[in-house]
């Protein structure tokens, strides 16, 4: 779609944007979001109960929004679907999920809506808050057999080969820019995953009802990866990921390769547990097994917050349960 076709149609997008201890960047990303040259958009809001008191800043920063106030952390993919429930209707033609630890050029929304159409997903170049010359995204593929990302160049200088349009296998929900039509065709977020692994999920099952995904390099984003959730190596990304990743795989794949990634998994993840300990990171070494029990026993959903999984005064691990925050699924 060219831009003065773009002109004529005006697709209108809703915003979907989940908060959650968002203080320190919220007024940031609304400065941002305010300069952003798409006018045909509505912003869909919901605060995941943040105890920094993010959540009571969200009206006066956007007066405009369509705002949820949870009453406790439900988790990023039952967020997303109470958003999705309030703004998937007749007048919506495309949704875009966006992280609040971000910022925009002003014209990323146009040139997303101007690569997209009713059959394209559509994501960003991301770069990194940090360093404006890194790429901070999972874009690329995916190894279903080692259930990890491949060809994302995340972390490595942006550069030729993150400066062409290209389809791509899977993509981050950090910006992704989707066809209102896919959460028919596809379904809404799985919540038993809830967070880390939701998007993975989603696109590949975009992928199977006929959808592709094209990463557009002119839509340029910029993200604090971690910025809600404690950091990129925070026990409680170590928990959802670790946890999330086999119930992801088993979900995609047969049986067989499934039983090859369950060697490669476990394998690597006492690896990493018997490197903690030597370390006495107790707090990663806790999350990790946290995880593995977790999922092998069908624990699902979300169940714990950032708080629960945090380092402990204690110098051994407690490798006991923490206040849920949600429920067995």
């Amino acid at each position: 779609m060219s831009f003065d076709r773009l002109r004529v149609t005006r697709p209108t997008v809703a915003i979907v944007v989940v908060n959650y201890n968002g203080d320190a960047f919220i007024e940031e990303f609304a400065a941002s979001l305010a300069r952003v040259s798409y006018s045909d958009r509505h912003l869909f809001l919901v605060d995941n109960a943040s105890p920094d008191g993010s959540g009571q800043r969200l009206r006066p920063l956007f007066p405009d929004a369509d705002i949820v106030e949870n009453e406790r952390n439900l988790g990023l993919a039952p967020a997303i679907n109470q958003a999705l429930g309030r703004c998937l209707d007749d007048g919506t033609d495309y949704v875009l999920l966006l992280n609040s630890d971000t910022t925009h050029e002003p014209d990323f929304l146009d040139r997303l809506v101007a690569a997209a159409d009713e059959r394209t997903i559509v994501v960003p170049k991301v770069l990194a808050e940090h360093d404006h010359a890194l790429i901070n995204t999972h874009a690329g593929g995916f190894d279903w057999t080692r259930g990890v990302f491949a060809d994302t160049h995340d972390g490595l200088p942006d550069g030729p080969a993150t400066s062409q349009r290209r389809e791509i296998e899977t993509a981050s929900f950090c910006c992704m820019l989707i066809p209102a039509a896919a959460f028919k065709d596809a379904g809404l977020m799985d919540e038993r995953l809830c967070m880390y692994y939701e998007d993975t999920d989603f696109v590949a099952r975009c992928r199977n009802a006929g959808y592709r995904v094209v990463f557009e390099p002119s839509a340029v984003v910029y993200h604090r990866e971690g910025g809600s959730s404690g950091g990129k190596e925070s026990p409680f990304k170590h928990y959802y990921a670790t946890r999330n990743r086999p119930y992801l795989v088993r979900k995609h794949v047969g049986g067989g390769r499934y039983a090859v990634f369950t060697l490669y998994f476990l394998a690597t993840r006492l690896g990493r547990m018997a490197s903690y300990a030597a370390k006495r990171d107790w707090a990663l070494l806790r999350a990790q097994t946290l995880a593995l029990r977790d999922y092998y026993t069908g624990r699902m959903g979300m169940t714990y917050g950032p708080a629960d999984l945090a380092p402990r005064p204690e110098p051994g691990p407690e490798l006991v349960e923490g206040p849920a925050q949600g429920s067995r699924r």
